[in-house]
């Protein structure tokens, strides 16, 4: 019995090695097949930060962690958000402290945001979410007398399109009393910015809806590049991106430039994928340099 059972798993393990290195780039299998080693970097990172769950909202989804430095590390001005991947589906911010390890490291304040989920929730509902994890973010920060010239802004596949969604909404912000001015930095890694230019896929649909209905532009960043924007962006693609199609977010970044009063950064790796970007936070390459050296513009 044991001797088949292990019979069973090397035949398991050799297929799943064969696929590993036969599926080429581009595609979600490729993706897919190299999801585990990733994860093995996010299940047990190291952490000597401190952190609290600050609740917004009355679902189990309507939190953040808030992440301090490490004591004597000094803190920076800006306080850091950084939302998770997982299309609008999966994922956690306790997930994510290996991301945020690296970024208390430098001496920001992050928050890991948490919110509704697809297929339940749609964009109108996470919208809802966005407005009022920022306005408990400020109350948060006040009370604590936090330092804090302004906001820092990103985060990773269909976090990036939340950040995105947060910052590039001047109406929702205005209307919810936030100065867009608050957001000095928006980083944007393997990010779905273009809709309309994005395969039909289930999770596309349940958050955004038919595309000739309204609430789809809306939950499209893109839509928000109509009139001039001024914030400082960093925007990271992999050219074999698997997950989110790479034309979309180079026209976007060709957009972006055009309408942005700060400078926009767009940053291609040739043969990247959408884990290679996902990986910064452990591995040295082209999209951890690029985002390093862009938090490290806003000490100069």
């Amino acid at each position: 019995m044991i001797q088949s059972i292990l019979l069973s798993l090397a035949i398991l393990a050799a297929l799943y090695g064969i696929l590993w290195l036969a599926a080429p780039k581009g595609n979600l299998l490729h993706e897919l097949l190299h999801l585990p080693p990733f994860w093995l970097h996010i299940l047990w990172p190291q952490k000597d930060f401190r952190e609290e769950k600050i609740v917004y909202g009355s679902h189990r989804r309507q939190y953040m962690m808030l992440c301090m430095p490490p004591s004597g590390v000094p803190l920076k001005p800006f306080v850091l958000f950084y939302f998770h991947g997982g299309g609008w589906q999966f994922g956690a911010p306790e997930q994510f402290r290996a991301h945020a390890q690296q970024l208390t490291g430098l001496g920001y304040v992050v928050l890991l945001p948490s919110y509704r989920r697809i297929p339940r929730y749609q964009y109108k509902h996470l919208r809802e979410d966005l407005t009022q994890l920022l306005l408990k973010a400020r109350e948060v920060l006040r009370e604590k007398g936090l330092p804090e010239k302004g906001a820092i802004i990103g985060g990773m596949s269909a976090g990036g399109n939340m950040a995105a969604l947060a910052a590039l909404n001047r109406q929702e912000l205005e209307k919810a009393g936030i100065n867009p001015e608050w957001f000095k930095g928006l980083f944007l890694l393997g990010a779905p910015l273009h809709l309309a230019r994005m395969a039909n896929t289930f999770s596309l649909r349940s958050f955004a809806g038919p595309r000739k209905e309204p609430m789809f532009r809306q939950a499209s960043p893109y839509h928000y590049l109509d009139e001039p924007v001024a914030i400082r962006t960093l925007i990271i693609h992999g050219s074999r991106d698997g997950m989110v199609e790479y034309p979309g977010t180079q026209e976007f970044a060709e957009k972006l430039r055009a309408v942005n009063l700060e400078k926009t950064t767009f940053v291609p790796l040739p043969e990247g994928t959408h884990l290679d970007v996902a990986s910064w936070f452990f591995r040295e390459g082209r999209a951890r340099k690029a985002l390093l050296e862009w938090l490290e513009g806003f000490s100069r």
